[in-house]
């Protein structure tokens, strides 16, 4: 009965198949990120996630799902609806072909990228390297839940799509399959309790570069290339984004560090070496204020990467 769904699916333009897991949903969506048709197949009943999506998502589940002619016509009801669509696994359909021209891709996080209650990242929030460098880098990013939607607000702006918790690097493997190039600009970035089996077992597949942040523990299956650096270490991480991204394959970079972390250091602004460049700015740190900026002891957590980034060595 696959076989017949698969064959059905490529003649509508749709030539990725994702299954084996719930997170073939996610992986689906990532494809469609990337303007194109997926087909999902869970192989067992899945929530349909909350989500617009641009290229198309089908998804066969068994037992139910929405009536269509062809899947032809449920793709087509994806992309005019703006969400996944559902078609039950044992329905027969026809093999209906259809003119699809793949989109473009287009960053269009209003659409992605759900709302965070909250205005910026705490005082030594380990997220904050990963996705300084991810603005830096100009580098395209995939989150999953938690404080990484925090990558989308300013001054990082980071963010190009999430799906909650858990489905970052799933999301990731299903958009490196729709477009291989963007193996070398594109990043998940998750918490380290986000990394479960089936979405390592897709980057393993499709490759990626995925910086996890946190202090659980990870288990990366065979094919997966494993660095672990302090979140903190901010020359490191970017060294090891660079090296991973020029590379092949799937990759972690495992960014330790663990939430509300205090360190006994406090720093502070030298205002005669000070030229106002506005590096540390772009960290988004509440501690650090005004053009020539002031560190407020009381929120510094002393993590040092105002200092890492200072182009002066203004901070000490």
């Amino acid at each position: 009965m696959n076989s017949q769904l698969i064959q059905s699916a490529s003649a509508a333009g749709c030539g990725l198949v994702f299954s084996g897991s719930g997170d073939a949903v996610f992986a689906a969506l990532g494809a469609s990120l990337a303007g194109r048709r997926a087909l999902a197949l869970p192989g067992s009943p899945v929530p349909l996630p909350d989500s617009r999506v641009g290229g198309g998502v089908v998804i066969a589940l068994p037992g139910e799902g929405e009536a269509y002619p062809s899947l032809r016509a449920a793709f087509e009801a994806s992309e005019q609806g703006d969400r996944p669509v559902a078609v039950p696994l044992e329905a027969g359909f026809a093999a209906e072909t259809a003119d699809f021209q793949p989109a473009k891709y287009r960053k269009q996080p209003e659409r992605f990228v759900p709302g965070c209650e909250r205005a910026s990242m705490c005082p030594g929030c380990p997220y904050r390297a990963a996705f300084y460098l991810a603005s830096k880098l100009w580098l395209r990013t995939i989150a999953g839940g938690g404080c990484s939607l925090l990558g989308a607000k300013r001054p990082f702006l980071a963010l190009d799509a999430a799906w909650g918790r858990g489905t970052a690097l799933a999301a990731l493997a299903g958009f490196i399959a729709a477009m291989p190039e963007a193996r070398r600009d594109t990043i998940a970035v998750c918490g380290t309790d986000e990394a479960g089996p089936d979405g390592l077992a897709l980057l393993a597949q499709y490759g990626g570069v995925a910086l996890l942040v946190g202090s659980g523990a990870v288990d990366a299956p065979e094919g997966v290339a494993l660095r672990e650096l302090d979140a903190y270490d901010v020359n490191g991480i970017e060294a090891a984004l660079k090296s991973g991204l020029a590379g092949q394959g799937a990759e972690l970079i495992l960014c330790r560090g663990s939430c509300g972390a205090r360190s006994p250091r406090l720093f502070k602004t030298d205002p005669n070496r000070c030229r106002r460049c506005g590096a540390c700015g772009r960290l988004g740190c509440p501690a650090i204020s005004g053009r020539s900026p002031v560190i407020d002891p009381g929120l510094c957590a002393g993590c040092g990467l105002c200092a890492d980034v200072c182009r002066c060595s203004a901070i000490v």
